[in-house]
C-alpha cells in the first residue's frame, strides 16, 4: 500500500549533490546571529552574505535531529505522531481570497471566514490539524498574523500549524499557545502548536524567515521549515535538479535550527511544483507536484526527519470535477509516498483562494485515503475458512456472526458519497454532490459548536492579543 519512487542509489546521488550545493554554491543569509553561529561552526562566508556549509556539519545536524515528535491537541491529548509513514491532513493557510460556499462569490477573506474554516475543519473527522485557512484583510496587515491565529484557536480543539509575519508575531502566538496549554513548559512538552517560516527559492534565507526559525528553535518549539520551488522558474527544470536544490534550502535551514538549539523537533518537505510554461503561474495540480514530494519523502526517509507535504488543493476556481480529480491525486500520492504532515486542503486556484466546500471534499478522500492505506490484513479471523465453511455454496452473509462483529472495521462508510439506486436517488431529492456538500456546510455552521476555551483562558488570550496590537499599531 506503500511506494518508493527513488533507489537508495538514486538517494545517495541525491545527497550527495546536495552537499555540494552547499559547500560550493552555498546559500544566501540575511541574518547576522544566523551568520555568525554558522561560521562559528566551520562555515566560510563569502561576499552578498553568502555562507558555504561543509558537509560534516550537515551529517552532524541531521544526527541531533530527532526522526519524530507527538502533536498535541489543545487539550493536551495525543492527536498526531509525527514520525515514519504515519499521515495527517490539515487545511491550507495564506489565502487572500475566500469563495462563499452559497452565491459562489470570491470576496476578501475575513477574520469570520477563518472562524468558519477552523469550525468546519474541527468537525470533519478525516482533517487531523488545522492552519488558519487565509489571509485576512479586514484588520490591518500588520497584525493579521494573530487576528488568524486567535480565530483558529478559538474554534478548534486540534493542533495549530501557524505562520506569522515575524519574530514579534511568534512571540505572540507561542505567548498565546502557554496561556492555554498551562504555562511554556507544559506547552514544549505537549506542544499542540507548530511554526511555519519558509526559505525562499533559489537558496535564500530571508532575515524573517530566520528570526522565526532561530525563536521557535530557542523556545523548543517543532518548526516546519519548507520552501516553495518552482521547476523552470526558480528551481531547475528537471525533477532531480528541483530535489537538490529543496533538500539544500531545508537542509541548511536545519543546521541552522540544529546550531540553535540541538535536537529541537525538525520538518522538512514543501511546495515542489512547476510553473506552467502556458500561463507562467505556479501549478497545485501539476502531477510533477505529488512526484516531487514522493521522491522527497524517501530521502526524508533516509534522514529520518519528519515530512511536509501538499494536497487537497486545485488550480480550479471552483469547487468542480477539476478539484475533484486533483484533489483525489495529490491526497493518495501523498499518503502512499508516507508524509507526515499534509496540508493545503481547501485551496483552489493555486492557492489564492480558499472553500469550505474543498474542505469537505478533501475530507471524504481523506476517508477513503485512509482506508486504502490500512491495506488488507491476513490471519487466521480475517481469512474466514471456518466462516466460508459454515454458511457453504449457495448460502449468504449477511446473518452470520462474522460480519457482525467485522463489518464495522473492515467497509468503509461514505460521508458525502451517494450509493444509493437512481429511484431512491430520486425519492430523496436527487440531490447532486454539490449540492449535498453545501447542504452538510449549513449543518455543520447551524450546530456544531467546538468546545470552547475556559472564559478566564479566553480573556487572556485577547489580552495578550490587544497588547500585540498597541504595540505594533500604537495607539
Amino acid at each position: 500500500m506503500r511506494f518508493e519512487i527513488l533507489t537508495e542509489e538514486e538517494i545517495q546521488e541525491i545527497h550527495e549533490a546536495t552537499l555540494r550545493v552547499l559547500e560550493r554554491t552555498g546559500v544566501k543569509v540575511h541574518h547576522e546571529e544566523a551568520r555568525r553561529i554558522l561560521k562559528r561552526s566551520g562555515c566560510q562566508e563569502r561576499p552578498g552574505h553568502i555562507l558555504s556549509i561543509p558537509p560534516q556539519l550537515v551529517e552532524e545536524s541531521l544526527k541531533s535531529t530527532p526522526p519524530g515528535f507527538i502533536l498535541y491537541d489543545r487539550e493536551g491529548a495525543p492527536a498526531c505522531r509525527v514520525e515514519g509513514r504515519n499521515s495527517y491532513f490539515g487545511t491550507g493557510v495564506t489565502n487572500p481570497t475566500f469563495l462563499d460556499f452559497e452565491t459562489h462569490e470570491r470576496k476578501p477573506t475575513t477574520v469570520a471566514d477563518i472562524e468558519k474554516a477552523a469550525r468546519v475543519a474541527d468537525f470533519l473527522p478525516n482533517l487531523d490539524w488545522i492552519m488558519p485557512l487565509g489571509s485576512v484583510q479586514d484588520v490591518p496587515g500588520r497584525v493579521s498574523d494573530i487576528y488568524e491565529f486567535e480565530a483558529a484557536l478559538r474554534n478548534t480543539t486540534k493542533p495549530i500549524v501557524f505562520i506569522c509575519h515575524g519574530r514579534r508575531g511568534v512571540e505572540t502566538v507561542l505567548e498565546m499557545a502557554a496561556a492555554v496549554a498551562g504555562g511554556e513548559d507544559r506547552l514544549v512538552e505537549r506542544p499542540f502548536v507548530v511554526s511555519y517560516p519558509e526559505p525562499t527559492s533559489p537558496l535564500v534565507h530571508t532575515s524573517e524567515a530566520l528570526e522565526k526559525l532561530l525563536y521557535s528553535a530557542e523556545r523548543g518549539i517543532p518548526t516546519i521549515y519548507t520552501p516553495c520551488p518552482m521547476a523552470g522558474a526558480t528551481a531547475p527544470v528537471t525533477m532531480a535538479g528541483v530535489l537538490v536544490q529543496a533538500n539544500a534550502e531545508c537542509l541548511s535551514g536545519l543546521v541552522v535550527s540544529q546550531l540553535k538549539r540541538p535536537g529541537v523537533p525538525f520538518v522538512i518537505g514543501g511546495v515542489l511544483t512547476v510553473m506552467d510554461m502556458a500561463t507562467a503561474g505556479i501549478s497545485y495540480g501539476a502531477p510533477e507536484l505529488s512526484l516531487l514530494l514522493a521522491g522527497y519523502a524517501d530521502l526524508a526517509r533516509h534522514y529520518g526527519i519528519p515530512t511536509w507535504g501538499t494536497a487537497g488543493c486545485s488550480d480550479s476556481k471552483r469547487p468542480d470535477e477539476q478539484a475533484a480529480l486533483e484533489t483525489t491525486f495529490s491526497c493518495l500520492i501523498n499518503a502512499q509516498a508516507g508524509i507526515n504532515l499534509i496540508h493545503d486542503p481547501g485551496f483552489l486556484e493555486g492557492g489564492m483562494t480558499g472553500s469550505l466546500e474543498m474542505l469537505l471534499i478533501t475530507d471524504e478522500v481523506a476517508g477513503m485515503t485512509k482506508r486504502f492505506l490500512e491495506g488488507i490484513p491476513v490471519n487466521a479471523d480475517t481469512l474466514a475458512e471456518e466462516v466460508i465453511h459454515r454458511v457453504g455454496p449457495g448460502g449468504h452473509f449477511l446473518e452470520d456472526i462474522h460480519t457482525l462483529e467485522h463489518f464495522k472495521g473492515s467497509l468503509w462508510r461514505p460521508n458525502l458519497l451517494d450509493r444509493s439506486n437512481y429511484h431512491l436517488w430520486r425519492e430523496r431529492g436527487g440531490a447532486t454532490m454539490g449540492e449535498r456538500i453545501r447542504d452538510k456546510l449549513r449543518v455543520i455552521l447551524e450546530t456544531h459548536l467546538p468546545k470552547t476555551l475556559p472564559e478566564d483562558t479566553a480573556a487572556r488570550v485577547r489580552e495578550i492579543l490587544e497588547k500585540h496590537e498597541r504595540d505594533v499599531l500604537g495607539d
